[in-house]
């Protein structure tokens, strides 16, 4: 085996959805001669596509075989300490990504945090794409990073969104770690949030003095995560400061390369709103100017760059009333982004859905700062929405609508809301509850968005 990460001659793949149909794929095509084995609490023979010679575990006792292989690869989301119980001493568990670092023959721009590192990552690639002829986005926002190894050498950079999933036991770090804001998430998977916010500061821990280290700069929770870290610190700020390589000054955003401080480009000429993806561009650039690139390149990737679906996207206007999807805001203060990056003219939000745990509190002072009259609420947050709005406004009244379905959510919002104005769908919470994923509630609130009509309205 030339993979260090796949000892032995016998895998077994943990969790069969899109990752790990991806390690199914890798391990045929480059170890025919092994025993590989799937194990998936769900898996039914309609959903198994695998080809005959590969073994299956399902069921409450889906794990029971794992100490007969040698190697075992989980899937994210599937957690370690659950695994480890069904195991030998001396198995080796790891996992999509350990694999794919440890063979990667190119350079890997990593990005994590909770909120932002889709749109950090897309916005790194568009501008790493003025630079590098070779230029490969991968993992959570694109394709499982094993399909992108094909074809690659010493020359590829590969941009990856990294969750804490596949973040917390990760033996090898990018050669540019990029480490957006950290806040609770996914306490109930972690177990609260120092393991948590441990999990995404591994991204950094592994690194050499040669590798990069790219961190708001004013960010004190990431400085004490981080300290002691061995690759070079490239900050950014949204303000002023010296120790910063990008930064803002008078609504312009500076560089400052081989020694020089340069102008690059206007804040508000970002193809991107809002305080939140201010600092989700510094952090792009700030990888562009670590990587060598320059003004003009930079400044081309960011006019290249068009904005991400599910994040502040613009849907339609129906009776003079904007919809923006913002499904991918699985966080409380995500929504808060929304509030600001909108203006006073959000009038409605579609929030609320599966309870991981997360306290919701810091909705409530974004929803008093805001112009917001009508709550639509899915279950189970958005009885916790509903309590953080009153108790940082206890006299501000507010129109609720409790729904479950999303057409009575925006049906409910048509409804409510004035001409001029704006609904925002920005749930602060998983969507699992009701939905697939944020893909199909982001879609689900599409498509009912358009087929409203003026004449409905009554």
């Amino acid at each position: 085996m030339n993979n260090p990460e796949l000892r032995g001659d016998s895998f077994l793949i943990v969790g069969f959805g899109r990752e790990g149909r991806s390690v199914l794929e890798y391990l045929q095509g480059r170890y025919p001669n092994v025993r590989i084995g799937i194990a998936d609490q769900n898996l039914t023979n309609e959903s198994l596509e695998a080809p005959q010679g590969v073994e299956c575990f399902s069921g409450a006792n889906y794990l029971a075989s794992a100490h007969t292989f040698e190697t075992i690869i989980r899937s994210p989301g599937v957690n370690m300490r659950a695994i480890k119980p069904f195991l030998k001493e001396e198995s080796h568990l790891t996992s999509a990504t350990n694999i794919f670092f440890a063979e990667c023959p190119g350079r890997i721009v990593g990005i994590t945090g909770t909120k932002g590192k889709s749109t950090t990552s897309s916005l790194t690639a568009s501008i790493l794409s003025e630079i590098f002829p070779d230029v490969r986005l991968v993992g959570n926002i694109g394709t499982p990073m094993l399909n992108h190894l094909a074809g690659a050498t010493t020359e590829t950079v590969f941009v990856i969104e990294l969750s804490s999933y596949q973040l917390e036991d990760l033996r090898r770090s990018p050669h540019v770690a990029i480490l957006l804001n950290i806040v609770p998430e996914h306490l109930d998977y972690h177990g609260g949030f120092e393991p948590y916010s441990a999990a995404k500061a591994n991204i950094g821990r592994h690194q050499r003095a040669t590798d990069v280290l790219i961190t708001n700069e004013t960010n004190e929770l990431l400085k004490k995560l981080t300290h002691g870290f061995a690759g070079a610190r490239y900050y950014f700020s949204e303000q002023h400061n010296d120790s910063a390589i990008t930064r803002v000054e008078r609504d312009t955003i500076f560089i400052t390369k081989d020694g020089e401080s340069a102008p690059l480009v206007r804040t508000d000429e970002l193809p991107v709103i809002g305080p939140g993806n201010l600092q989700n561009a510094l952090a792009a650039i700030t990888c562009a100017v670590a990587l060598g690139g320059s003004i003009p390149q930079i400044q081309q990737g960011l006019q290249r760059f068009r904005p991400l679906e599910h994040r502040l996207e613009f849907v339609a206007t129906r009776h003079d009333i904007s919809f923006y999807n913002d499904s991918l805001a699985t966080i409380p203060e995500a929504l808060a982004h929304a509030l600001v990056a909108l203006g006073d003219k959000v009038e409605t939000i579609i929030a609320g859905g599966f309870d991981r745990g997360v306290d919701m509190g810091p909705v409530g002072p974004a929803l008093a700062a805001s112009n917001v009259r009508n709550l639509i609420l899915f279950p189970t947050t958005g009885e916790k929405i509903w309590e953080a709005a009153r108790t940082a406004a206890p006299h501000r009244t507010y129109n609720r609508v409790d729904v479950h379905l999303m057409n009575e959510a925006v049906q409910a919002a048509y409804d409510l809301t004035n001409a001029g104005k704006i609904c925002v769908m920005s749930p602060a919470s998983s969507s699992f509850s009701v939905f697939k994923d944020y893909r199909d509630r982001g879609e689900q609130f599409r498509e009912a968005v358009k087929r409203l009509s003026p004449s409905s309205k009554m």
